[in-house]
């Protein structure tokens, strides 16, 4: 057995910012205006304090559960870093925020930008639990902004907050993989948030050379060893983490730019939500339809990494 996604509903907070050279052109900020050209993100979504990954989620996972039979629901994924507790799971306090029934499958993963493609491998798993169960939800949150503090040049004009939630149906067709991963905790100190700590560090440059280093050619050895026939791919959807990134992983693929979509720069880098959003919005801007192969790509935070390809369906 396999599945397939049924629907993808988004959520994000009030609030934003628009960052762009008017707003921070002082020379206080002439670092922060660099950082901003090579992002290209013009737009981030933060967070009150009266917002959290479970409000935003409630918001995502009601829109995308309203025209479906709760009771078929046999497990939730919850991919964030960001809970508000430290215990209990997140998933569980979703369970009971959306009615959802008891004999269900609850459990968190505590991934970043890699944790859409890890969550969709879990929930192959995880798709025969339950015989008389054929839908899972997978929810990717995060409120990486609660984190940074104004004078973090590194993450400010990059993260941003928001939650993604997704519906998954049992078939017999096989919509989702292969699957690949990889993870080196060699870079962990690069990209962290120490316990005592509320401001995120990251080590942007060398964040930037592990991306590049690695991501391409794990792309094109997927490719090669799963024997992808590019001509079928309809769409790349890269963990939206910036222009410099999107960019320079494009170019050194070599691969027509044309099956590339970005939305960094309307949203900034959502984490965890980061692909599932841009699936939606690609959808609604009609750039994949039925039966079109599309590649997902994460890769971040861990350090980790993940690779899937997936047969669209129409979602509802």
């Amino acid at each position: 057995m396999s599945f397939k996604i049924l629907s993808i509903e988004t959520a994000f907070p009030k609030k934003f910012e628009y960052l762009n050279k008017a707003t921070l052109n002082n020379q206080k900020n002439s670092k922060i205006n660099k950082i901003i050209n090579a992002t290209g993100i013009n737009k981030r979504y933060i967070s009150s304090p009266s917002e959290d990954i479970i409000s935003l989620s409630v918001i995502s996972a009601k829109k995308t559960l309203k025209n479906i039979n709760k009771n078929k629901i046999g497990f939730i994924i919850f991919v964030t870093q960001t809970s508000p507790y430290k215990l209990p799971t997140a998933a569980c306090i979703m369970q009971n925020e959306l009615g959802l029934s008891e004999n269900v499958f609850a459990t968190d993963i505590n991934l970043g930008c890699s944790g859409f493609v890890y969550s969709l491998k879990l929930a192959e798993s995880l798709i025969d639990l339950y015989p008389d169960k054929d839908l899972g939800l997978i929810i990717c949150s995060d409120t990486y902004t609660k984190y940074i503090k104004k004078n973090n040049r590194s993450c400010r004009p990059i993260f941003s907050d928001a939650s993604a939630s997704i519906v998954v149906k049992r078939t017999k067709e096989k919509y989702t993989g292969p699957f690949n991963f990889g993870s080196d905790g060699s870079g962990y100190k690069d990209l962290i948030l120490h316990n005592k700590s509320d401001n995120i560090f990251m080590n942007g440059a060398k964040i930037a050379i592990f991306t590049l280093k690695k991501i391409p050619n794990f792309i094109n050895n997927y490719i090669n060893k799963e024997r992808i026939n590019l001509k079928k791919i309809k769409l790349i959807a890269l963990h939206q983490a910036s222009k410099y990134i999107c960019d320079n992983i494009r170019k050194k693929l070599n691969i027509n730019k044309k099956v590339f979509f970005n939305n960094y720069m309307e949203i900034g880098n959502t984490v965890s939500a980061s692909i599932p959003i841009l699936l939606k919005r690609a959808d609604n801007k009609k750039l994949i339809k039925e039966n079109d192969e599309i590649i997902a790509c994460g890769f971040g935070v861990g350090l980790s990494w993940g690779i899937t390809k997936i047969k669209w369906t129409k979602i509802q």
